[in-house]
């Protein structure tokens, strides 16, 4: 066992680029298309195509891993043939076209369903009420949440309608869409998912606010980038899931396994896409993030999700007292 300490704050960022062609990786049973990003790739990508004018330094999936997970990454160890077996074992499932339900939970109807409510022109907060009274639940938090201090703008409100007037269509997304979302991010039985679940769910629930402002500036519907922000982790929740189901590995982990299991995350968030068919937008992501990492994807939505999701864990790393654009450590 090394006795490599994982990287205590600050995390290091990588200030530079990307600017790395699709398929220059180097191709493996787990990634036969040289897709994956190393570190040495990964620092001189960064922020995928458009315009270069707001980006953010794009974060190390290695030391995003060990983030999640607390557990240490080598890079000058091999990848281990235990490593090379999980690696396959979720490539073969993504390849079979089978469901992954198993593994990447599925977001409630109700989810598309109140975006459509409160999507247009002329948003409806009757019909995002009436969708919301069906949940007991979900009327209690909403009152309470139009009832907070930051919210009151007056006396308090006694019902739904009221609360879902003076929430609006913002403070509905947080209230009804964390709501709806959170149970998704349930560690279960996977050992790593204790730790990295409530991390992930933070990170969600960051992202999918940052997808939503950003999305006008990229000709984007707002809420096909709220929906896409706040459900992109659940690809991670799926890989660490797929991890628990065989004989736990053993840290600490190859940095080349922590790089591609990254990859296989993206692909599983992708591919799960296009099987729940919440709406088109979220489907046609998807697609594209089978054929292209999300960083080098030219579809204005995947730009906005990696923008944003970039500008989240930035926040998240700084929050923790980091400083986002330290060096890159030595191995």
């Amino acid at each position: 066992m090394s006795d490599r300490k994982i990287p205590s704050f600050p995390f290091p960022w990588w200030p530079r680029r990307w600017r790395r062609k699709p398929g220059t990786g180097t191709a493996s049973a787990a990634d036969p298309a040289g897709t994956t990003t190393t570190p040495d790739a990964a620092a001189a990508a960064a922020s995928g195509p458009g315009d270069e004018s707001d980006v953010l330094p794009a974060p190390s999936s290695t030391v995003l891993f060990e983030y999640l997970t607390g557990c240490p990454c080598e890079p000058d160890k091999d990848l281990r043939p235990d490593e090379l077996g999980v690696l396959r074992r979720i490539e073969e499932r993504i390849e079979s076209g089978e469901s992954l339900a198993a593994w990447v939970p599925r977001p409630p109807n109700m989810l598309p369903r109140l975006l459509a409510c409160l999507h247009g022109t002329e948003p409806s907060l009757r019909d995002a009420a009436d969708l919301i009274r069906v949940d007991g639940t979900m009327v209690v938090e909403v009152v309470r949440r139009a009832n907070s201090a930051g919210m009151r703008h007056g006396g308090p409100v006694g019902g739904l309608d009221q609360a879902v007037v003076r929430l609006g269509i913002e403070g509905l997304l947080r209230v009804v869409g964390a709501s709806l979302a959170r149970p998704l991010f349930d560690a279960g039985r996977a050992p790593l998912l204790a730790r990295a679940a409530p991390m992930l769910w933070k990170l969600s629930e960051e992202k999918c606010l940052l997808c939503y402002q950003r999305a006008p500036a990229d000709e984007v519907d707002r809420f096909d980038a709220y929906l896409a922000g706040l459900t992109h982790n659940i690809g991670w929740i799926g890989a660490f899931r797929a991890l628990g189901g065989q004989t736990p590995l053993r840290a600490p982990y190859s940095t080349e396994f922590a790089e591609r299991l990254a990859r296989l995350a993206e692909l599983l968030f992708g591919v799960s896409a296009e099987q729940w068919q919440l709406n088109a937008a979220l489907g046609q992501l998807g697609r594209a993030l089978r054929a292209t990492p999300l960083a080098r994807s030219d579809l204005p939505l995947a730009r906005v999700l990696w923008h944003a999701d970039c500008e989240a864990i930035h926040k998240e790393f700084a929050a923790e007292g980091g400083n986002p654009a330290a060096s890159r450590p030595s191995g």
